[in-house]
């Protein structure tokens, strides 16, 4: 049988970035991001509400602050108050453009490809499926993982069949230059209601890849590869799809970095499913949960993905 024919869909975000030694979590950005502080200190009230209330690791944390500042902004001047919503939409702009800018200088730095060895082990067993990658980053290290990016001088492929970058990207391959910051999107999900003069939030509003097309990409996968993804409710609207309840003869294939992750992951994934075992058991769907810090992790992705080729030829 030809591996290629079990189609796969693989979601790859910033843990990804964050393995090949990119210093792109969010903590780096608020610890480490000069402009940001010098933004704050400048009288940008977003940026000083980032940094004295929005701590954590993860871009889900930034967010949900964005999504918590509306709310504070909308129950202190009730809602449609121009000026306050006015300021809020240029601050936001203003950290949109901090955010751009320093990524585009993380993802410069010379990442030691053994940063990613792992990485590269993994994706290998990845790439025996019919495969697709949703990226959620920015940065472009995930075309190096592509199986055709040999094909191209910067050992990097942007082929849209294989590889969506849903965000947007910092990079122009069709150009061969940097995108800008209108390229790139940041914000929340819609299901995080919020007053229609602060809709600018909203990812979908943004020059943001067809969320209909991902959500049909979706449903005609067999297997689902999620790898440095936290799942939180900021992209709710993917994981929802991903995981509603007819679905049926799935398998999931989990990636979280250590303990803490891994509950939390696992605790989404619950709310999700409502419920891992009935969601199992329902519809025969198959959740593995793999830890990427372990050393089994290569061996336990393996044995999943040989599972899976074995069911089909059953």
């Amino acid at each position: 049988m030809n591996d290629k024919l079990i189609k796969s869909l693989i979601f790859i975000g910033n843990g990804f970035d964050v393995a090949h030694g990119y210093k792109t979590r969010y903590s780096d950005f608020y610890d480490n991001c000069d402009e940001l502080k010098k933004c704050a200190s400048n009288g940008n009230t977003l940026c000083q509400h980032i940094l004295d209330n929005i701590k954590g690791e993860m871009w889900q944390d930034l967010e949900c602050g964005l999504f918590e500042y509306s709310k504070k902004l909308t129950a202190e001047n009730g809602e449609g108050d121009k000026p306050s919503s006015n300021k809020f939409k240029k601050e936001f702009v203003e950290l949109k453009t901090i955010l751009f800018y320093y990524l585009k200088q993380a993802s410069r730095v010379s990442v030691a490809y053994n940063h990613g060895y792992k990485v590269g082990k993994l994706s290998e067993e990845w790439m025996r499926f019919d495969y697709q990658i949703v990226s959620f980053n920015y940065t472009a290290i995930v075309a190096a993982y592509t199986s055709d990016s040999a094909l191209y001088n910067s050992h990097l492929s942007f082929n849209p069949i294989k590889l969506i970058f849903q965000h947007g990207s910092l990079y122009n391959p069709e150009l061969g230059i940097d995108n800008t910051v209108d390229d790139i999107v940041l914000g929340i999900d819609e299901d995080q209601k919020v007053e229609k003069a602060h809709s600018f939030l909203y990812k979908s509003v943004q020059n943001m890849n067809n969320i209909n097309d991902l959500i049909k990409s979706i449903e005609e996968k067999d297997v689902y590869i999620v790898y440095g993804c936290s799942m939180g409710p900021s992209d709710s609207v993917y994981f929802k799809t991903l995981f509603d309840a007819n679905k049926t003869d799935k398998t999931y294939i989990i990636y979280a970095n250590g303990d803490s992750a891994m509950k939390s992951i696992k605790e989404n994934v619950f709310n999700y499913a409502g419920g891992l075992n009935k969601f199992k058991m329902k519809g025969n769907n198959e959740i593995i949960f793999i830890d990427c810090t372990s050393p089994r992790a290569l061996s336990e992705t393996k044995r999943t993905i040989d599972n899976v080729f074995l069911k089909d030829n059953l």
